[in-house]
């Protein structure tokens, strides 16, 4: 898991090459100033014990002093050196991930979950900026402050600097050996973190559905017990992190015993000066404080490196529905054709689709009606590419839409779902998404075609009324509106309705295929809908049931057929009857 983590972040590191060697050097500095302040101090010991000058004294503190400032020095620059190089690795990384997570399809997004990808986009990669903005310079200046001062402690007395090097040589080979075991923990963890995440957006999102089934105590436990769950795993993680942390201090302070118990010997018999003596004290604690630094950014080497691994898993995972490498960009006028399409459905284990075969000439209407589970929202996503056939082909203009750029099949097919999405902006940044600064006309035209121009007096601010996280502020029938004109302001060739007028009353709703209809010649519509009404003007109108069209004609012709369409029609009546009888 190391491995690959660390695989995944080396594509963005290159960039940064040139800064790390700088760092080094800034590092090798640091750290030869601050290990050549023991030898400085041992020095000015032994020459005191001998008598000394005031002069060369007053040399030595200002030896130490400066090497103290040229460790401040160097250490406040590779600290913003690496800090830069933490923001430059993050930034291009979140750009990449979110660029990838928009291209994902449905079903790919769907295997994550979106709590899973907004905890891979946020905690994540708290640890991969806190590893190199900490962790990497920690660890360089460590293993420099290491080497320096172990070769100088050799050079002062070598059989006591092989006793130190050998136990640090252990302690390093036990985090190495129990590395895995802690990158693994971590990673635990951050799976518990994405369940925590996931949960608690589903369920932020169903705040008022749980209030009114009152289930607020219900879902209260399971978050607790998903808390419980995370809490547990990140002990273990603790627990597990609390067995190797210690073992390098341990190390040291097993040396520093060896080293005032054989080192007073060797004063004793004269084979090692008191600033030696003390030399080597001052290493033990440098060494100490190293070793440390080197254990906290293993740790974060760990973290990191599991965090990089999450976030390089969805970097490599590339969607389904990509262009095709001989991928062409015509013109489209619009004539769609579907031959012998078929859909299976896996996790179903049935197919979806099966045999379909329609022709809809430029510009005219087609409606879509059948009963639920019949296979029209995946008929109509064929049309928008957002599943591909498992047989057959569906065609515009004779172009299988495999052989399509996905970028002109965007721009010719505009799709509205049922459910529909607004952001946290003005209505009119809403209804022109995407779109550089449209004309006032062409946004108005969009708007009486949807009928929102009609609600526009009754919002505070008209167009540019404030729309809240998801449309609150709208009714339902207006945000649906609103994403018909936010459909309609693209002058699309082809507009798909996926039942897009379910929360629009049957007046409005007659109003808007009105105004389509009038259109038509200019855009070919398919209309997917639970109601008679939206589709009956249609010129082609078919039924789906159990993914194959079991009827299809005028509204006329099929209800001279007295099938299914025309039962359907009249308990639609039968339906509006009642109602109008009651009010």
């Amino acid at each position: 898991m190391q491995h690959r983590g660390l695989q995944f972040l080396l594509p963005y590191m290159r960039p940064y090459y040139g800064k790390l060697a700088l760092g080094t050097l800034y590092a090798l500095i640091g750290a030869g100033s601050s290990a050549v302040s023991p030898t400085l101090l041992g020095w000015a010991i032994d020459d005191l014990t001998s008598g000394i000058a005031l002069r060369s004294l007053a040399a030595y503190a200002l030896g130490l002093v400066g090497l103290a400032i040229l460790l401040a020095i160097f250490r406040y620059l590779l600290r913003m050196l690496t800090g830069e190089i933490a923001a430059g690795i993050s930034y291009r990384m979140s750009n990449d991930l979110f660029h990838r997570l928009l291209l994902f399809d449905q079903e790919t997004r769907q295997q994550y979950g979106t709590g899973d990808l907004l905890s891979r986009a946020t905690s994540d990669f708290i640890y991969i900026w806190r590893f190199y903005s900490a962790g990497f310079q920690m660890a360089i200046h460590a293993l420099f402050l290491l080497l320096i001062g172990c070769a100088l402690m050799a050079m002062t007395n070598w059989p006591l600097a092989l006793m130190v090097v050998v136990l640090l040589l252990i302690s390093i080979a036990a985090q190495l050996r129990f590395g895995p075991v802690l990158e693994s923990a971590f990673t635990r963890v951050q799976q518990e973190m994405a369940h925590l995440s996931t949960f608690a957006q589903e369920h932020l999102n169903a705040a008022r559905m749980l209030v009114a089934y009152a289930q607020q105590p219900n879902v209260g436990k399971a978050f607790a017990h998903a808390n419980e769950s995370y809490v547990e795993t990140n002990l273990t993680f603790v627990w597990r992190s609390g067995l190797i942390s210690p073992i390098p201090s341990l190390m040291v302070r097993t040396s520093a015993t060896l080293v005032v118990l054989i080192g007073g010997l060797l004063i004793i018999e004269g084979q090692l000066t008191i600033g030696e003596y003390v030399q080597f004290i001052v290493y033990l604690g440098l060494l100490n404080s190293g070793a440390q630094n080197i254990t906290s950014a293993f740790e974060r080497l760990q973290q990191g490196s599991a965090a990089a691994g999450r976030i390089g898993e969805v970097l490599h995972r590339w969607p389904k529905i990509v262009d095709a490498p001989d991928a062409v960009d015509p013109p489209l006028q619009g004539h769609i054709r579907l031959q012998n399409v078929g859909v299976y459905a896996e996790d179903q284990g049935r197919w979806v689709l099966r045999n379909i075969n329609l022709d809809v000439p430029a510009g005219t209407t087609l409606g879509i009606v059948g009963p639920t589970g019949s296979g029209k929202s995946m008929l109509i996503s064929l049309l928008g590419r957002i599943h591909d056939p498992d047989e057959g082909g569906v065609l515009i203009d004779g172009y299988d839409l495999r052989r399509l750029k996905l970028s002109t099949l965007r721009h010719t097919v505009i799709y509205v779902p049922q459910e529909t999405l607004l952001f946290s902006m003005p209505l009119r940044e809403n209804i022109a998404l995407g779109l550089p600064n449209p004309p006032d006309p062409q946004i108005n035209r969009a708007l009486q075609q949807s009928r929102l121009a009609n609600d526009l007096p009754q919002l505070p601010k008209g167009l540019d009324s404030p729309v809240g996280e998801r449309g609150t502020t709208l009714s339902g029938g207006q945000r649906q509106r609103t994403a018909i004109a936010r459909a309609l302001v693209r002058e699309p060739r082809i507009l798909l309705l996926d039942d897009a007028l379910s929360s629009v009353d049957m007046k409005t709703s007659a109003e808007i295929i009105r105004e389509l209809r009038h259109a038509r010649t200019q855009r070919t519509c398919l209309i997917v809908s639970q109601r008679i009404a939206a589709v009956q003007d249609a010129d082609q109108i078919i039924v789906l049931e159990e993914g194959r069209v079991v009827e299809r004609g005028s509204h006329e012709s099929l209800l001279k057929r007295n099938g299914q369409y025309a039962e359907m029609y009249h308990r639609e009546i039968e339906l509006a009857e009642e109602e109008s009888y009651v009010a």
